[in-house]
């Protein structure tokens, strides 16, 4: 329990200080000593309301029963050791870079908070943060460490799902066993030994080998059990259209499975033999096709294996091939992935931002990178992630330089990564560009073209890098800098398609209401008290539209017969979890409130004083624009002086 709130729980005081004013409830409480003090910051700002479905979510009763079969401290402590200190449990926070244990754990309240970085939540919230999942996933490992059998609206489907990754858990295991077991395996060892790569490498990444027999994996499969249906849906086999007989998409490659971040092998990516690649048609390199469990353009291989060590050093190198990813991680650089024979792309970025701030991006000096360049610095700049280039030497790419010159050197490489803008600025500001006056103007352009897709109210860091590019390019042009900021500010209104200066402050974040940020907590905690404000407060009530946006999505649930409590509303709202942290807070600063009904009742009368008083002002508004030879408004003045008899 958190300093001073035993007292303030114990009279029925609002334990962390947001109380509602004496002027806004007259006459409740006798002898209550009201106290304000400053807010918190709302954790979201006012967004747009968005009308989302009703998604089936799992009953409250089972998300209980994980909780309470995960106690909270034994699952942290297999995250970091914890030591006891008082009624609580210290530990180094694992959310940012805690030198002095600042993550405390309390097994009573079964809630942990970071002192330092402001982490906040119950035993799911930390699984989320740390395996970087959502709510459902959270849930559902939860689920397997404690042995629940767990469904999410459609049991059948999860458990074909369930049997898909079996499946292709299965399939690796063939492929493994035949690369290491079978003699006709022979040519693929030889290869990859050629390579450079070891065995526990390839062991730990799963590599195997698919035969060059049409139909090997398709005939061991149905041997044991498995159905065509279902590998041809997990993309392991074809069937032929003139009899329906199953052949195997994967014949005589190199096999390199393709797992999702939690380790999970969903689809797997071949490499042809050398000596077979002059045959017409058959690709070097063959992905499996988009499957139920898989889409090629949203994986990066390795990233499961890279993750843990991304954390660490903060940034994530990102490659083009299977066997670079391989080599980097066999000689201790682990934070390193791979797309999947795809250019980086938004599905790409989404994965990348929430393990590490920094991306740096490999390829050799004529590898035809700079196209790749160009496409992934348009996709970083505007989504405000420092990107960098990393160029190795012409002819070598990630896999021989590292097998080469070894890890400190591929290391260095990372760490003297240039920055995307001044790669961009070093591209384009050439001694031939800036040799005639079309060459300067023409480079002036295409930098400024590339600044105007900075976002104008991006972090700190982004303004400074625009400044410094404004100037560096006034400084090596020689163009003026007052021209070049007027230039970017025209090419930002055109790209952005808005009125307005790059320059501009942000719009400031709008406060929270106490009164509407105290019905939050009530209603969080006590969800049976829905219906009463239901019919007593109009959404429209509500100012604050992060707030609104939660009691909509509150009214709903309770429309559909389903309680809104805490844990449903996280569900509902899973794919922002900054949200869902701040429900969790405004429901446990509810719990300590005592005497929730009559709370409530006062709330609500603040709400139609508030309603009263706004009414009013429209009145009162109305007189001032009446022209002083007008008859009295009578009606208007009865309604001034009986205000509270004010329609809702």
């Amino acid at each position: 329990m958190e300093a001073g709130h035993g007292k303030a729980a114990a009279r029925g005081a609002s334990p962390h200080g947001g109380l509602i004013s004496a002027a806004i409830a007259p006459g409740c409480f006798q002898g209550l000593r009201w106290v304000v003090r400053p807010l918190a910051r709302s954790a979201w700002s006012q967004g747009e309301v968005l009308a989302y479905p009703l998604e089936r979510t799992v009953a409250d009763d089972l998300i209980v029963q994980v909780k309470q079969a995960n106690d909270i401290v034994d699952v942290v402590r297999e995250y970091l050791p914890l030591r006891r200190q008082g009624r609580t449990y210290k530990g180094l926070c694992p959310f940012h870079d805690d030198h002095h244990p600042s993550l405390d754990v309390d097994p009573v309240r079964q809630r942990f908070r970071c002192w330092a970085c402001g982490k906040y939540g119950d035993v799911i919230t930390f699984v989320q943060e740390r395996e970087r999942c959502s709510f459902r996933e959270a849930v559902e490992m939860l689920a397997r460490r404690a042995g629940i059998a767990i469904g999410w609206g459609n049991p059948q489907r999860d458990q074909e799902r369930s049997a898909w990754y079996e499946l292709l858990r299965w399939a690796e295991e063939q492929y493994r066993r035949f690369l290491w077991e079978s003699p006709r395996a022979g040519v693929a060892r030889e290869y990859l030994a050629a390579r450079g790569l070891n065995k526990e490498t390839l062991v730990e990444f799963g590599i195997g080998f698919a035969p060059p027999e049409w139909d090997w994996l398709a005939r061991r499969a149905l041997h044991v059990g498995w159905t065509p249906a279902q590998l041809v849906t997990v993309g392991l086999c074809g069937q032929r259209e003139s009899d329906a007989a199953l052949f195997d998409r994967f014949r005589g490659r190199v096999l390199f499975p393709i797992r999702d971040v939690r380790g999970r092998t969903v689809a797997f990516g071949g490499r042809i033999l050398p000596g077979s690649e002059e045959q017409p048609g058959v690709p070097k390199y063959y992905n499996s096709s988009d499957t139920p469990l898989f889409r090629k353009s949203e994986h990066l291989y390795g990233l499961d294996r890279a993750r843990a060590a991304a954390e660490q050093c903060g940034y994530l190198a990102v490659v083009e091939g299977y066997t670079d990813v391989l080599m980097a991680h066999q000689h201790g650089c682990r934070a390193v992935v791979a797309t999947l024979g795809t250019a980086l792309n938004q599905a790409h970025l989404q994965q990348l931002k929430r393990y590490v701030p920094r991306v740096v991006l490999v390829f050799d000096a004529d590898s035809g990178g700079d196209r790749g360049v160009e496409l992934a610095l348009q996709l970083f700049l505007e989504q405000d992630i420092e990107l960098a280039i990393a160029q190795l030497p012409a002819g070598l790419d990630p896999c021989d330089f590292v097998r080469t010159h070894g890890r400190e050197a591929f290391e260095q490489v990372l760490t003297q990564a240039v920055d995307a803008l001044e790669y961009k600025l070093r591209q384009e500001l050439t001694p031939t560009a800036l040799a005639t006056l079309a060459g300067r103007r023409q480079a002036v352009e295409r930098v400024l073209q590339v600044l105007a897709r900075l976002p104008a109210r991006g972090s700190h860091a982004t303004q400074v890098k625009r400044e410094l590019a404004i100037a560096q390019l006034a400084r090596r042009t020689g163009a003026n800098e007052i021209t070049l900021w007027r230039r970017l500010q025209e090419l930002y209104r055109q790209s952005h398609r808005v009125p307005g200066d790059p320059e501009e402050p942000p719009v400031r974040q709008v406060a929270v209401d106490p009164l509407e940020r105290q019905l939050l907590e009530i209603l969080l905690a006590e969800p049976t008290l829905i219906h009463q404000v239901r019919s007593a407060l109009p959404l429209p009530e509500i100012q604050h539209r992060g707030l609104r946006l939660v009691l909509t999505r509150m009214y709903r649930l309770a429309e559909a017969g389903l309680q809104p409590t805490v844990d449903r509303l996280r569900q509902e709202f899973a794919d922002r979890p900054r949200l869902g942290e701040y429900l969790l807070r405004l429901h446990d600063r509810g719990q300590l409130l005592q005497n929730r009904d009559q709370w409530l009742q006062a709330l609500l009368a603040a709400f139609q004083e508030r309603r009263s008083q706004r009414l009013r002002e429209q009145v009162q508004a109305q007189l001032r624009s009446l022209d002083s030879d007008a008859p009295p408004p009578t009606e208007l003045l009865r309604q001034i002086q009986e205000g509270h008899s004010f329609p809702s």
